[in-house]
């Protein structure tokens, strides 16, 4: 991706899958969604602030934690009640695990919806799913450059259509073509060179990044 920025970052853990190490950048805020809490115990980390209904995590809550409980019946998720939060506090930049997966398909759609409430912000947020790794990108001319790996590298359009989409440094490269929300085109690509750089005129692309 582009250079990352100084900003602070906000760590969201939610209570969906976590199947990978969960990184916490020095200085994060450090908020957890609900059972997200049982994931960050398991590996040994203390968020700053805990928010949900509670109604999936079932055990005593910790002592010494500031707890943010929220009614059952609401407008927004508990994952999204923890980008407010961040964003009420002066964070502009979002890492998320487990707002994937798990037992409810209608929670990884709303954190789709949610990661895109992000960049419509102008914030930048990641979700992170085990080994897969997901972003979006605004249709405004800029080349993003996204660095190599081994595995599966995927570009959809988010918008009814992404116009001048421009993939080089892949297996297969575009010019200029369109990317519509009705036909998955850009699915299992993969990189070639030390990075893809990809470049849209209009629209919005969802990158998702499944390393190996």
């Amino acid at each position: 991706m582009n250079p990352a920025s100084s900003e602070k970052i906000c760590v969201i853990i939610a209570g969906g899958d976590v199947t990978g190490r969960i990184e916490i950048p020095e200085g994060a805020l450090v908020l957890c969604a609900d059972c997200g809490y049982a994931h960050a115990r398991r590996q040994g980390i203390t968020p700053d602030v805990l928010i949900g209904d509670f109604d999936s995590f079932t055990d005593a809550l910790p002592e010494g934690i500031e707890i943010l409980r929220l009614p059952v019946e609401k407008d927004v998720t508990d994952t999204f009640r923890c980008v407010q939060y961040g964003e009420e506090h002066g964070f502009t930049r979002f890492h998320i695990y487990g707002a994937l997966g798990g037992e409810r398909i209608d929670h990884s759609i709303a954190s789709l919806q949610m990661l895109r409430y992000l960049y419509e912000r102008g914030d930048g947020a990641i979700l992170y799913h085990g080994n897969t790794v997901l972003s979006m990108q605004y249709g405004n001319g800029v080349t993003f450059r996204y660095p190599r790996f081994e595995g599966d590298f995927s570009v959809f359009s988010l918008s009814d259509k992404t116009t001048g989409v421009t993939i080089r440094g892949t297996k297969y490269e575009t010019d200029r073509i369109t990317l519509t929300s009705s036909f998955p085109l850009g699915v299992s690509n993969c990189i070639t060179a030390d990075c893809a750089e990809i470049t849209a005129e209009s629209g919005l692309l969802l990158i998702v990044q499944v390393r190996k």
